[in-house]
């Protein structure tokens, strides 16, 4: 927090340069690994088919081949459509859906732009329902209390503006620092002034408002916050909870993973030092992908039942606590699991229908944000 209220621009573009390819790595391994035997063919199929013609329609915007505004709108609309790919014939779940992309229909018909900065600004409280669907209810309050404090309430306390008045008070940033001041634009990747980056966290409405420095400081706070969360904290609870968890791809894991994630962290970093601009709107396309398909993900998640105890595999696992129901969610392994037996009848109904039983958690739109910004952004 203090290194985000004194230099924002740094943090945030040191940690989009860093951190950003890793955290879209790492999240989609996490949903792969940890839902991704639970989706049905079918449902996979269609999810794939819109997360497509989101980032081609992203790319035609990017390329200037598609005029801004109808560019983020068709894209918007496919997120609106991925949101329906959740509806099942659980009434509450199927109004969560519903909702959702109505919700996003109609944000998107008023103003799209906003529509994007709000939800690349909402993307980083995804942990949050991963983590509600992880742990069961006796020990939700002890897990999500941090976790709200971390990703909402820290980011919030920031925006009231109060830190960086405290700061200048003791001399540690310059009195009303402003998008030009010298703290405020340090810029060693190149990545341009403050005042520049103001709208990738900021809705157009505040940008020439006195709170906007605090505001987007604020959303910074909460995309490091989310990059944590992502990159360590959800990978070691399925760790502990389930190492054996297999997807529809095989990821490396250990030290291969780690070595990876840290080769993949230098090449973007020098990516963004050569050409910030660039590789912000490269970037984008790879994130569009994990924000996006985390819309449904995260309807099921919050609408998930919990029937049947699954059997942690550590102590670890066991002190965070989770839970499965037959019809919400299953072990993300392969291996046989003492659930199966009640699960048989469930998976038996659901080849009938040629389609997987819906998992308890699937998930929206970090630096989506950065996305949609590099194609909002002036000269990208």
């Amino acid at each position: 927090m203090l290194a985000s209220t004194t230099a924002p621009l740094l943090v945030y573009s040191l940690a989009l340069a860093t951190f950003g390819g890793v955290h879209v790595v790492s999240e989609l391994r996490y949903l792969d690994r940890r839902f991704g035997m639970r989706i049905g063919a079918a449902r996979l199929a269609a999810m794939a088919m819109l997360l497509i013609a989101a980032v081609s329609v992203r790319s035609l915007g990017l390329a200037r081949w598609m005029e801004l505004r109808t560019a983020v709108s068709l894209e918007l609309a496919a997120v609106a459509l991925l949101a329906l790919t959740a509806v099942t014939g659980r009434p509450v779940r199927a109004a969560f859906a519903l909702a959702v992309a109505a919700a996003l229909a109609l944000a998107t018909l008023r103003a799209p732009f906003d529509t994007a900065v709000v939800l690349a600004i909402l993307h980083n409280l995804t942990p949050l329902a991963f983590l509600y669907e992880f742990v069961e209810p006796r020990a939700r309050r002890r897990v999500m209390l941090p976790a709200l404090a971390g990703l909402i309430g820290l980011p919030l306390f920031v925006a009231t503006g109060v830190p960086r008045d405290a700061l200048a008070l003791g001399g540690i940033v310059p009195a009303g620092l402003g998008p030009r001041g010298s703290a405020g634009s340090l810029d060693p990747l190149g990545a341009g002034t403050l005042v520049e980056h103001l709208h990738v966290y900021v809705p157009e409405p505040l940008l020439a408002s006195a709170c906007a420095i605090d505001l987007f400081t604020a959303v910074v706070v909460a995309q490091c916050a989310h990059y944590a969360a992502v990159i360590v904290v959800l990978p070691a609870l399925l760790a502990a909870r389930d190492p054996d968890a297999r997807g529809w791809l095989r990821w490396p894991r250990g030290w291969f993973h780690a070595g990876a994630l840290c080769g993949l962290a230098l090449a973007s970093l020098a990516a963004f030092a050569s050409d910030f601009v660039g590789a912000r709107a490269l970037y984008g396309l790879a994130a569009s992908v994990h924000a996006w398909i985390e819309v449904p993900l995260i309807v099921v998640a919050l609408t998930a039942t919990s029937a049947i105890t699954a059997t942690c595999a550590t102590p670890a696992g066991r002190a965070w606590g989770h839970s499965t129901s037959p019809q919400d969610g299953q072990p993300s392994s392969t291996r046989p699991a003492a659930t199966d037996a009640a699960l048989a009848s469930v998976d038996s109904a659901s080849a009938r229908s040629g389609e997987s039983p819906d998992p308890q958690a699937t998930t929206s739109a970090s630096t989506t944000t950065t996305t949609v910004s590099a194609m909002s952004a002036p000269g990208t």
